[in-house]
């Protein structure tokens, strides 16, 4: 299978790389180094020590025996996104590649302004460009169980059926976000549903909790095969901060 990871410098984004890789996919990806970036700009760094692209390419194809496709480049830029696409013929794409920080999103104005283009305009380029490339292939989207809030009654699968004056409907069930960024996640979702049902194309979006520690088998002894780990107050997730 050809897999396309968008975000793939990231936490999840490198192990997932290694973790199909080692079982014989054809593997490509895209990033803009901008986790690098935020974490930098609050005064965090990774506790296990993260190699340039290049040095991570390089051992991708030391342990593997075989290339990682990459591409640098943002994906608010369309054109980048579709000519990824296009170019790699991917039979499955992962997207990974939005600002995964509800405290970075709060901090004012203009971290809210951008995690919303960010991640918004990403998500819908990667929609526009699916539609136009490669139509057959199914994307798996990252969301949140934080959209939907903590509701005082189970959290069903998505949709439940609710009974209203007399009527039943099957219904997506209400967002409650509680984070510029979780609302980010809930606009993904009624966006990625809008998609589905204008053009047939196919989305998991998976609605997953926490995912915490420090290194898949895949990585074996190579530190340059390791991903990163934040335990900072804005990218750090409670589970690693305490283990850190």
């Amino acid at each position: 299978m050809r897999v396309f990871i968008a975000g793939v410098d990231g936490y999840l984004g490198w192990s997932l790389v290694l973790y199909l890789g080692a079982r014989g996919h054809d593997v490509g990806g895209a990033d803009l180094f901008l986790r690098r970036e935020w974490v930098a700009e609050v005064g965090g760094q990774s506790a296990t020590p993260i190699r340039r692209m290049t040095e991570r390419l390089e051992a991708y194809r030391d342990n593997l025996r075989k290339n990682l496709v990459f591409r640098r480049g943002d994906l608010k830029d369309y054109n980048f996104v579709l000519n990824c696409l296009r170019a790699f013929e991917p039979d499955a794409i992962v997207h990974l590649g939005e600002n995964p920080s509800a405290p970075y999103s709060m901090i004012d104005v203009e971290h809210c302004n951008f995690t919303h283009m960010n991640n918004l305009m990403g998500t819908l380029n990667i929609l526009y460009a699916m539609k136009e490339a490669c139509p057959k292939a199914h994307l798996v989207k990252l969301g949140t169980m934080g959209e939907y809030g903590t509701p005082n009654i189970p959290i069903p699968e998505g949709f439940f059926e609710i009974e209203y004056r007399g009527k039943k409907d099957y219904l997506p069930f209400p967002r409650q976000a509680g984070s510029w960024y979780h609302q980010t996640k809930v606009h993904d979702s009624n966006n990625i549903m809008m998609a589905c049902r204008l053009w047939g194309i196919r989305v998991t979006d998976i609605m997953q909790g926490v995912v915490f520690g420090t290194r898949i088998d895949e990585m074996g002894s190579d530190e340059r095969l390791l991903t990163r780990l934040d335990f900072d107050q804005c990218f750090g997730t409670a589970v690693n901060r305490y283990c850190c």
